[in-house]
């Protein structure tokens, strides 16, 4: 039985990077049509184990979906796209619950079926994003050799690779390389390529957080008492790595591209605020938008028909970037170029409230506040679980403001696995009898 669950851990792993039609992976597939099979039976273990919020939540999403894109009339192609993300969000909580309760051991080898899975979606089924982000939106031996010669490439392969012990068996990985691995990877990503700075603060954030608790559950229990404490040691970091990137930016250090994007980003200040407002445009347009239409939202992938872009060049941007964007504007109305330029939102709660209203900002406000009472709270009660989720949960954070919603499956797993850890706390999950043992050896 423990074998089958091994199994079945790892081809969900291996499976969710790997793309068929649309976007879809393989796991995702199965999702989709595991969770109509399984919920019923898993309706009362959502209940007792405090995930019944977090569903209800995601089928709000869905269903707020539905109602933007008819009151926006959605473009069809549009429409289906955001249907097929938001009811991922459920099926993926009823298939995760269900895997995290019979065998919560087996996270360490979905995990090791996520790093194979990285590599091999560089050559067969390969995800789109990427292709056409590194590719150049060309499929096949094209876009192999454009993502392998993309910096990010290696950030998001290795990472994988070189966090996978440490992350999987942190409480029988050596305390140095749990600590190393993250600052390895932080000087990666600064020198290597020009949009690695938050992946460069995100590992430095993990490596603070390991080195101060180590493996004592003592230790994670002490850091949620004073979880005030932590965000400033987490601000002075902060503080610290601004200072040693703006040095050794202004001064050539870094690649030729990340020295330009540096230089263009603080035209207008160099101070924190400026660096966020500049770098991440796309996060904060649609932020505008938002405020304008924050019931129903605009629908998925919604088209920029009223100049919010323009606006927030305008008001935060600097004047090259505002006249370059009104000569792109210019120069397409002059030539007869009709093209679809979307609002921005390049963030996890951006996007979900500008494409679905009130029901996406609840959501990941939800998500924000299971994940820091998961810190102040859960942490310690599964310690073979803290680098993979505490330590990563300021990363995941940062990913909710900055980033747009891509990991989907992955994502999901981590909240979920946050709100397991508390019921095995409050009691209403049962460890594994392996992950006792391994919990009382460490504790000798």
């Amino acid at each position: 039985m423990y074998k089958k669950h091994t199994l079945a851990w790892f081809l969900f792993g291996l499976g969710s990077q790997l793309q068929i039609v649309a976007s879809m992976s393989f796991t995702e597939l199965f999702v989709f049509i595991a969770a109509p099979c399984w919920f019923l039976s898993e309706r009362q273990y959502l209940k007792q184990n405090g995930v019944m919020t977090f569903f209800i939540l995601s089928v709000a999403v869905f269903c707020a979906c539905i109602i933007s894109c008819v009151v926006n009339e959605t473009p069809r192609l549009f429409a289906l796209r955001g249907l097929a993300v938001t009811i991922l969000l459920p099926c993926t909580i009823v298939v995760g619950h269900r895997m995290l309760r019979i065998n919560m051991n087996g996270i360490k080898w979905m995990l090791v079926g996520v790093a194979i899975s990285n590599i091999l979606s560089i050559f067969v089924f390969q995800k789109s994003v990427e292709v056409y982000m590194y590719g150049g939106g060309e499929f096949g031996e094209g876009a192999v050799s454009g993502i392998i010669s993309n910096p990010l490439f290696w950030i998001s392969r290795m990472g994988s690779f070189l966090m996978l012990i440490p992350q999987g068996w942190y409480l029988q990985c050596p305390l140095f390389i749990s600590v190393v691995v993250p600052i390895f990877l932080s000087f990666f990503s600064l020198f290597t390529s020009s949009s690695g700075r938050s992946a460069a603060l995100v590992s430095v954030f993990s490596a603070v957080i390991i080195l101060a608790c180590g493996k004592a559950q003592r230790k994670m229990f002490l850091m949620g008492k004073h979880i005030l404490f932590l965000c400033i040691i987490l601000g002075l970091c902060l503080l610290c790595f601004k200072f040693v990137y703006s040095k050794v930016a202004s001064e050539g250090l870094l690649n030729e591209a990340a020295t330009e994007k540096y230089l263009r980003q603080t035209k207008e200040g160099s101070g924190i605020f400026q660096l966020i407002m500049s770098g991440r445009m796309e996060s904060f347009c649609g932020l505008i938008a938002c405020i304008d239409r924050p019931i129903i939202g605009f629908g998925p992938w919604a088209e920029d028909k009223w100049g919010y872009i323009g606006e927030y060049l305008n008001r935060f941007g600097s004047q090259e970037d505002y006249d370059n964007y009104e000569n792109v504007l210019r120069y397409e109305a002059k030539n007869g170029i009709v093209g679809l330029r979307l609002i921005p939102g390049h963030s996890h709660i951006t996007m979900f409230w500008l494409w679905y209203g009130i029901c996406g900002l609840i959501f990941w406000l939800y998500v924000i506040f299971v994940l820091i009472r998961y810190i102040k709270e859960d942490a310690w009660a599964v310690p073979q679980w803290f680098m993979w989720l505490a330590a990563a949960v300021p990363g995941y954070l940062w990913h909710i403001a900055f980033s747009p919603f891509g990991n989907r499956v992955g994502t999901i797993m981590f909240i979920l696995a946050c709100l397991m850890v508390r019921a095995v706390r409050k009691g209403t999950q049962q460890l594994p009898y392996e992950m006792i043992l391994e919990i009382e050896r460490n504790r000798r």
